[in-house]
Parts: C-alpha cells; sequence; structure tokens
C-alpha cells in the first residue's frame, strides 16, 4: 500500500492541493456572499459585470439595461427595453476563476511563472463572461425560443471551455518545463 502511495504521489499531491485550495478558495466566496447577502443588496463584484454588461450591449448599438430587482440581489438585464435575463452572482465569473485558480497552483511552477498565467487567466475570464453574457443577452432577445439552448448548453460550454483551454495551455507549460529539464 505504501509503495502506491510512492508511485502515485505525483497525482495525491495534485489532488490535496487542488482540492484543498479549491476549499479554502471557496469558503472565502461564499464568506464574500453572505456579507453582501445579509445587506440584501448585489455583491459589487456582480454589480460590475452588470454595468460592463450594460456599456458593451450599448456600444454595439443595442439600448442596453442592468438594474436591480427589487427585493433580491440579483440584477435584471433589459435589451431594448424587454427584459431577457436575470444575472445573479454565479454569473459574475469568480466562482469559474476559482475553479481555474486551484488548478494552476496545483500543477508546480515558478511562482512568477503561476502568478502571471493566473492574471491572465483572470482577464481572459472575466472578459469572456462579459462577452458571452452580452450574446447570450442578445441572443435571448433576438429569438426568446433559444432561451434553453443558450443558457443551460452554450453558456456554461463558453466559459468552461475558456477554462480548459488555459489548463491546456497550463499543461502544455509545464511539460515543456518538464522535458526541457531531462
Amino acid at each position: 500500500m505504501m509503495n502506491l502511495f510512492k508511485i502515485y504521489r505525483p497525482v495525491w499531491q495534485f489532488l490535496l492541493v487542488f482540492f484543498g485550495t479549491y476549499g479554502v478558495f471557496s469558503s472565502l466566496y461564499f464568506y464574500y456572499l453572505d456579507y453582501w447577502r445579509a445587506r440584501q443588496v448585489v455583491d459589487p463584484i456582480t454589480n460590475l459585470v452588470g454595468q460592463q454588461v450594460q456599456w458593451t450591449l450599448k456600444y454595439l448599438g443595442f439600448n442596453g439595461v442592468v438594474t436591480p430587482w427589487a427585493g433580491t440581489e440579483d440584477l435584471v438585464i433589459s435589451v431594448m427595453n424587454q427584459p431577457v435575463a436575470r444575472l445573479v452572482e454565479g454569473c459574475n465569473s469568480l466562482s469559474v476563476m476559482i475553479l481555474f485558480a486551484a488548478f494552476v497552483i496545483a500543477i508546480p511552477q515558478k511562482i512568477a511563472r503561476s502568478l502571471l498565467f493566473l492574471l491572465f487567466g483572470f482577464m481572459a475570464l472575466y472578459t469572456i463572461n462579459i462577452l458571452r453574457i452580452v450574446l447570450i443577452s442578445m441572443g435571448i432577445y433576438a429569438r426568446p425560443s433559444w432561451t434553453t439552448i443558450l443558457h443551460d448548453l452554450v453558456f456554461p460550454g463558453i466559459i468552461y471551455g475558456t477554462v480548459l483551454l488555459l489548463w491546456i495551455i497550463w499543461i502544455w507549460q509545464y511539460k515543456s518545463k518538464v522535458n526541457s529539464h531531462g
């Protein structure tokens, strides 16, 4: 049994660091959400996402408005004066960034390289998230019958596809580093 532990030590180490990091960051995120829920207001990051979605819709020529939904911690996205979607805390991309970060931290590389990749990944995920919310809002406005497909398939496919792509890039960098050191 101990031999198996030694053989698969890198796998156990990865799993321990991944789930440990994910657990700590997720706990901090839930604490952050509880803080704002107790005040019955939209959390600042979700609010910022809403403002940027609204700005992007307007930039693209759509009369887009994102407003608080009375009595909730959610926002309502309206396109051309028609409500099309709710923007909830799960739409702010932080939970996806936590998943991304846990993986990057669990694959050991130099601290500077890891921090730069995390920063790049966070910026990419945040930007992709804004664009996906805008595109899906425009899609629901144009084709309301596509709401389920857009939200349940396209919506997660875009963001998790981006996470997967970033993870693949990170593994390639790790593999290149390992191969270059013999």
